[in-house]
Formats: structure tokens, sequence, C-alpha cells
């Protein structure tokens, strides 16, 4: 995609706000989901130089220091790492001893090929709590994408999407890389994450640009 680097960054990203998830009782927060489901909240962890860059930003729209680019990509990668591992580890943990056949890790590939396993059937995810679901886990975690907006007034909208998701997307390969194979229901409930993250990050820009076209 070709993005002009002297694009304005627009209102539109910077006041993102996160998506609302629905559970059985109806439309709830993300945090109300947390507290009903008793769940632990898996904080995005990021470092303090970070956290005070994102809490300027926030609170106005100037640059802090050199933009993004002193954002701090390791930490950002290492949290998206961190809650997907979560999510999975709830699945894999509760199918080891079970019999599933694993779906092998393959370091060429973001996503586990379940071709093999698929051949016996339809490979369905692993059910988790709500919590930890497909849905909401990349839902959390493009929210915590583009809480970061703020910090990249000198990107354009398109240019701070494109930078994030390749951040994102290097976050699930030092997951998968770390979580090794999985029992097949656990490696679609990570094929799953994924793919939904990238059509969220999709969605985002397909609005924006409609937006701009008006």
């Amino acid at each position: 995609m070709e993005v002009s680097t002297n694009k304005p960054a627009t209102s539109a990203v910077k006041t993102y706000e996160p998506t609302k998830t629905e559970s059985k009782t109806g439309s709830q927060t993300v945090a109300e989901a947390v507290a009903k489901h008793n769940q632990p909240t898996d904080k995005l962890e990021i470092s303090d130089a970070a956290q005070e860059k994102q809490d300027h930003g926030n609170a106005t729209d100037s640059v802090v220091g050199k933009g993004f680019a002193d954002f701090d990509m390791d930490a950002f990668q290492g949290s998206i790492r961190s809650t997907l591992m979560q999510s999975i580890n709830e699945a894999k943990k509760a199918l080891m001893d079970a019999g599933v056949g694993f779906a092998k890790y393959n370091e060429n590939s973001i996503l586990y090929d379940l071709s093999e396993l698929e051949k016996s059937g339809e490979v369905k995810a692993a059910e988790v709590p709500e919590y930890w679901n497909a849905e909401n886990t990349s839902q959390r975690i493009v929210d915590f994408a583009m809480s970061f907006r703020g910090l990249a007034p000198e990107l354009s909208d398109e240019e701070y999407i494109e930078q994030v998701r390749a951040a994102v997307e290097e976050g699930y390969r030092l997951a998968k890389k770390s979580i090794g194979d999985l029992p097949g229901p656990s490696a679609k409930l990570f094929n799953d994450t994924y793919s939904l993250t990238m059509s969220k990050f999709d969605e985002i820009l397909a609005k924006l640009q409609k937006g701009s076209a008006e």
C-alpha cells in the first residue's frame, strides 16, 4: 500500500474508542466482561518510558519526544506475545492429555497448518472462557495498538496502521515460536485470533478511507 509521508494525521484514529464486547447478558465493556467471568486482566505491559509517552499523548496532540520514532516497539511486540500466550495456553493445557492431534510448529508462517488434521474432519477452535476467545482477544490487541495513535501525529493514518499492524504480526510470530506445537483446536484458536485481528485493522482503515473520500 502506497502512503503519503506528508498527509497529516486525522483525528479519526486519534479519537479511536475500544469496541464493546458482546456477552450473554448483552453489550458490556471488556472490563465488565472480566469482572463477570472472573478472568484475570491481561494488562498489556509496556515500558515506563512508553507509558509516559502514551499518557502524555492522551492529554494532548503535541509531539512527544521524537514522536513515533521514540515508540518502544520491543515492549509493544512483547505485550502482544504475552497476551496471545495467555489465551492459547488456556486452551492448550486442557487438551494436551486428551489425545488430540497436534499441529506442528512451522517458523515460515504465522499461522498453524491444520490441513493434515482437517483430513479426518473439521477442526474447531478450542472452547475457552469468553474473555480469551478469538473475538475478544483480537479486539483487545487492536484497541491496545490503536491507543498509541496520539504518539505519531507525524504519520498519516495509513502509515500508522501499517506500522502497528507489522508490529502485531511480529508479536504473533514471537508467541507462536514460544508456544511451539499445539493441539489442533488450540492452533485453530490461534489462527482465528490472528485472522480477526488483521480483519479489524482492515475495517478501521476502510472506515478512515471512506471518511476521507466523502
